[in-house]
């Protein structure tokens, strides 16, 4: 059997099956005629291909001739390969020039059964919305398909452009009879240009929470009938170019509702906006920091949860990263003068510090703060020399405390010392940690070395004695003491650009001094133009990312211990605070004076009016073993003038005082899996709301933080859900409101749920598939989409 094959010209370069003969041209016919002839004699099978038609046309004549028995013959039109290709008939109306001219032939995905020609056309190039009842609807598949080159391309195509356009005609026509105005504004936009309908859909996104008028004004009479479609918009991206107007009439109406500075009113412009925009959130912020609206902490997780998706925005992140610094604060007890160091300890850093931070942080910091700190700093100066030697407390031995910890510790350890962190930035240094693989250990505060400044403070707790030496360098002291106190191999590394260049472990202890924090709050915010928080959170970032390079340079990714520490904090001096230290009396007795606190010679010393106490306190050489005589500032009072705007240290109170003291170890371990149940709500009829109430179970033994419930699946439109904390070995439940829209799938039998947390500072996430059944109404008679 011979089987002849004629492929038209524009099918040459289609792959076809394998075959015996090509015939190419009329060259190749005479030479080719005789294998044919010589087959069929021979009776043996053959397969030639024909790729002239002059040639096809001679050889029908041999076929007629032997007949079907000896020879099959088939021509291979445009038509039938793409009828091979994509498995549909191919309507009579179109024709081979339109496939070719179309470039049909590219086209290689086999239809779906029960599909129409035209139906499969506009599937592949543009997507369902146009072949599905309701497609308009569709808004997330849509946008999630769409590509502008691709949608532009397809366009190019003489004959998918005439399908589409016919179909979109059909479609118009459909709408307007049904009244369906929403959909047909829907057709409108896509049927201008999709890049309108992805920028209209970005702005009903933006504008969804806002009044209907402000809608309106953007996107015309239909805005009130396109939110009753209630699209699911996640899917859509925000826009920005091109949606000037909406972003303008946004802006209008925050600057409109701004005088209103109640909580009623705060709560009200939260529930309007997106969320995706940062003049939204500089709006809410300026009212979070007017000083009028209670901050508590279940508002700043409702400013987190609205503005999530911005939270990777280098200067929101900042000031959402601010927005705990807000929370209301009380101010502290008054403190009783029984009480010993761990409960002064307490009361500075559970309610005095979070209350100066907090005036701090809102611009209402005043001269009564001082007032408040004076009864700590009086404490503190009268108690220190017996805390000095004797109090567990005091920062020297903050390290030493860990002395036999670290002899034991079969790992690496790095001590860092960061000048000026006190309990204002240390929660930043611990997220920054916890960014890196780190966990906190343990956590503790501690007195500093009075006064609290560098070069007494910081030799005392480096070395772990209570007298500063002698020296100004500090490489040999802390090597040589640390090497015989712990009998392993210490460095001292005296910047970050040392401790870069450190690329493998030759030391078993490693010490960091570590000094732009310092650096950096000491200069004035308005010079700079960088607020000291923002500047702060970047040194810290890099810090923690230096932290975890330097693990993985010497191999300790996992056994790392982190030791951290300071020498000092720091205090800011609100414009006007009372100053009674006046002139030039003190400064001319000093032999080195700052604003704080000042160096003053036995000789000076002496000749000092009895009166001085009620200014200042005096550390005595003699008494606490230093090198030199100071006087410390009171209250809020200063030697040299401040900056409102600039951090000084020196004197008595917590700001200054208190540092941390924290453990470090690289997280190893990975949670199990929070266990996810739908116990109510699993029974979903379409069109209709429901409350899903999830059981979540932690069966860990650390706690999950800022867990994170959300439903991402297109059957379904649910609210986020959000659980501060889940204890371990806890269950807890949450509801989750939520809509079965129309455009559900009925034949779906599992739920979608994203569960989302913190595991030991760690971010994790879960995916669970959870039994759901939907349901169709029998019937209905009213939309329940209005419900």
């Amino acid at each position: 059997m011979i089987y002849l094959t004629l492929v038209d010209q524009a099918l040459q370069d289609i792959a076809s099956q394998p075959v015996d003969l090509v015939i190419k041209d009329q060259d190749g016919y005479i030479s080719g005629y005789h294998r044919v002839v010589q087959a069929i004699h021979a009776g043996r099978e053959m397969r030639v291909l024909v790729k002239d038609r002059t040639v096809g046309r001679w050889l029908e004549l041999l076929a007629r001739r032997y007949g079907p028995e000896d020879i099959t013959l088939e021509e291979l039109t445009l038509r039938k390969q793409l009828h091979k290709q994509i498995g549909l008939e191919i309507p009579e109306n179109v024709t081979d020039q339109q496939i070719l001219d179309s470039g049909l032939l590219d086209l290689n995905i086999p239809a779906s059964p029960n599909t129409t020609f035209e139906d499969h056309i506009l599937e592949v190039f543009f997507g369902n919305f146009v072949t599905l009842p309701g497609g308009l609807r569709r808004v997330g598949e849509i946008v999630a398909a769409y590509e502008p080159e691709q949608w532009q391309t397809a366009l190019c195509r003489p004959l998918v452009k005439e399908i589409y356009q016919k179909r979109i005609r059909q479609l118009r026509k459909e709408l307007q009879s049904d009244g369906r105005i929403a959909e047909l504004q829907l057709l409108d936009w896509i049927d201008t240009s999709s890049a309108l309908f992805v920028r209209s859909l970005s702005a009903l996104k933006l504008l969804s929470g806002y009044p209907p008028s402000l809608g309106k004004r953007v996107l015309g009479e239909n805005y009130p009938e396109l939110l009753k479609l209630k699209l699911d918009l996640r899917q859509v991206p925000v826009i920005i170019a091109g949606n000037e107007k909406t972003i303008d009439e946004i802006r209008l109406h925050l600057a409109s509702l701004m005088p209103g500075t109640d909580p009623a009113s705060f709560d009200d412009l939260l529930s309007q906006v997106s969320g995706l925009l940062e003049i939204e959130f500089d709006s809410l912020q300026e009212l979070l920091t007017s000083g009028a609206i209670p901050i508590t902490p279940e508002l700043v997780r409702s400013v987190h949860a609205k503005f999530e998706p911005l939270q990777h925005s280098p200067r929101l992140a900042q000031a959402l990263a601010d927005l705990d610094l807000l929370i209301s604060k009380e101010p502290p007890p008054i403190p009783e003068k029984t009480w010993q160091a761990g409960e002064w300890i307490a009361w500075a850093t559970q309610d005095y510090l979070p209350y100066r931070f907090w005036l701090e942080n809102t611009g209402r910091l005043n001269d009564q703060i001082g007032e408040i700190a004076n009864s700590y700093a009086d404490w503190l100066h009268e108690h220190y020399g017996r805390l000095l030697y004797n109090s567990d407390h005091m920062a020297w031995k903050a390290i030493l405390n860990l002395r036999d910890a670290i002899k034991a510790y079969q790992g690496p350890v790095l001590v860092v010392l960061i000048d000026n962190l006190n309990a204002k930035f240390y929660p930043e240094f611990r997220t920054q940690m916890q960014t890196q693989g780190y966990h906190e250990h343990s956590l503790s505060y501690c007195f500093s070395m009075l006064p609290s400044c560098t070069q007494v403070s910081k030799k005392c707790l480096i070395t772990g004695h209570y007298a500063p030496f002698a020296e100004s360098a500090y490489q040999a002291s802390v090597e040589g003491t640390w090497s015989k106190r712990l009998a392993k191999k210490v460095r001292y590394l005296a910047n970050i650009g040392d401790f870069r260049t450190i690329t493998q472990r030759d030391h078993d202890v490693y010490f960091l001094n570590y000094l732009p924090l310092d650096i950096t709050l000491h200069q004035s915010e308005r010079q700079t133009g960088i607020s000291h928080a923002q500047a702060i959170r970047a040194y810290l970032a890099s810090l923690a990312q230096d932290i975890r390079s330097f693990a993985r340079r010497i191999g300790a990714e996992r056994d790392l211990m982190v030791i951290v520490s300071s020498d000092h904090g720091s205090t800011r001096i609100p414009r006007g605070a009372a100053n009674v230290i006046q002139g030039d009396f003190y400064r001319k007795r000093a032999s080195d004076e700052h604003h704080r606190y000042i160096a003053v010679s036995d000789e000076e010393l002496a000749k000092l009016p009895e009166n001085s106490k009620y200014d200042c306190y005096l550390l005595d050489r003699q008494v606490y073993e230093l090198d030199t005589n100071y006087l410390v500032a009171r209250r809020l009072y200063r030697f040299l003038p401040t900056d409102e705007n600039v951090y000084v240290h020196g004197g008595l109170t917590p700001e200054e005082t208190l540092v941390p003291v924290a453990v470090y170890n690289p997280v190893t371990v990975s949670p199990k899996p929070l266990v996810v149940r739908l116990i109510e709500g699993g029974k979903l009829y379409i069109g209709t709301r429901v409350d899903l109430t999830f059981e979540i179970t932690n069966l860990n033994t650390h706690a999950c933080d800022q867990v994170l419930i959300e439903v991402p699946d297109p059957n379904i439109e649910a609210e986020k859900g959000t659980i501060e904390t889940i204890p371990q070995l806890k269950r807890v439940t949450i509801i989750l409101p939520a809509r079965c829209p129309r455009m559900a799938d009925p034949s779906a039998k599992k739920l979608h749920v994203r569960v989302a947390y913190r595991f030991l500072g760690q971010p994790w996430e879960n995916h669970v598939e959870l039994p759901i059944e939907i349901v169709e109404p029998v019937r209905a008679r009213f939309d329940l989409d209005d419900l």
